[in-house]
């Protein structure tokens, strides 16, 4: 009975979600990569210039780690959170006008890298053709700022809505390149599997004693027929 019940734990431990956080370091712009707005006259929206001393960053939470055969692979649906900065706008997964774009994750041969794809409204919804958004794509692809939505909105299917396409205006959008570079770091992984009897947590602490405690009753009945 005991191997049984340890069994049992060391199996409901092994069964549960690892969250996993992925963290970017990006490096800072080039000074020649930046383009900013030349001035910003009233209804331009929200205007702002990069600087050389800002750089991409931030991190994403995954339901689970990324598996290590991945090529380019969509993970947007195991992403559970995230929050990215890119020296000018913050995208962050509880901001009701961020809309995450896509995740392409590639770990073969002990690599790890992430193209984070966002986007943000600088307005409320309803969003229209017309309307001023922020985007950022991670691993040198570069960020926009206050740039005009020409393709016109659309919804993708979480219910979030996008700008299918977007110009820049010199007047009062700004743009850069990121420099070659910038690296991931993986938290949270699972401890290495070993033949050591894991340690539960709380909850698994809890259904422990719950089945040993009916283990002793089933072993008092026997005894008492």
């Amino acid at each position: 009975m005991k191997k049984y019940l340890v069994f049992l734990a060391a199996a409901l431990l092994q069964a549960g979600a690892w969250a996993v956080t992925y963290t970017y370091t990006g490096p800072t712009y080039n000074a020649a990569d930046i383009t900013n707005f030349s001035s910003c006259p009233g209804g331009a929206g929200d205007c702002g210039a990069y600087t050389h001393a800002m750089a991409q960053g931030g991190s994403l939470t995954t339901i689970a780690p990324l598996s290590g055969n991945l090529n380019g692979a969509d993970i947007s649906a195991l992403v559970t959170s995230f929050s990215f900065f890119d020296g000018l706008t913050t995208f962050a997964s509880n901001d009701p006008q961020v809309t995450l774009i896509g995740v392409e994750a590639t770990t073969t041969g002990g690599v790890l890298q992430i193209i984070f794809n966002v986007q943000r409204w600088q307005t409320p919804a309803p969003h229209l053709q017309g309307d001023h958004f922020d985007g950022m794509v991670t691993m040198n692809s570069g960020s926009i700022h206050n740039f005009v939505c020409t393709g016109g909105p659309q919804q993708n299917p979480q219910g979030q809505t996008r700008c299918q396409a977007g110009a820049g205006i010199d007047g009062y959008a700004s743009w850069v390149n990121p420099a070659p570079g910038g690296t991931w770091a993986v938290t949270g992984l699972p401890p290495v599997a070993s033949t050591a009897v894991p340690t539960l947590g709380e909850w698994g602490l809890l259904l422990l004693a719950s089945l040993m405690l009916g283990a002793s009753w089933m072993a008092v009945g026997r005894r008492r027929i």
